[in-house]
């Protein structure tokens, strides 16, 4: 992972002060969404109609990631790789991953000394 890369984050919400979105995923677990552009997570908020109005695309480094997730604690336990809107039919799977493996390898990164090649999270985590 390259830890000077954006990635990007939903914040917001109906309260003062900002916060992460989680979503709700089949039972009761939660995932942070993350995705690779401002225009995904849009394309992501604008799905979800009203509920969406409270919250915008926030880019970010890996560093500020990293701060936001161990910010979050334990309350939420997945980050949800680029999820597809809402709206889309058919049974679309989540990527999730474990939150403190996400935070490791993006630890692991801003301790190496070269960069990597830029790409989307999507692509440096399953080299897709």
């Amino acid at each position: 992972m390259d830890a000077k890369a954006k990635h990007v984050v939903i914040v917001g919400g109906p309260e003062a002060e900002d916060e992460l979105l989680a979503i709700v995923l089949d039972g009761s677990e939660e995932a942070i969404p993350l995705f690779d552009s401002v225009e995904e997570a849009e394309e992501f908020l604008a799905s979800i109609g009203e509920y969406g109005e409270d919250w915008r695309a926030h880019e970010v480094s890996g560093g500020e990631l990293i701060s936001l997730l161990e910010y979050q604690g334990e309350e939420v336990e997945y980050v949800a790789l680029s999820p597809p809107p809402e709206k889309l039919e058919g049974g679309m799977e989540v990527q999730l991953l474990y939150r403190e493996i996400l935070l490791d390898l993006l630890r692991r990164q801003t301790t190496e000394e070269e960069p990597s090649e830029r790409k989307g999270l999507w692509r440096r985590l399953f080299g897709s």
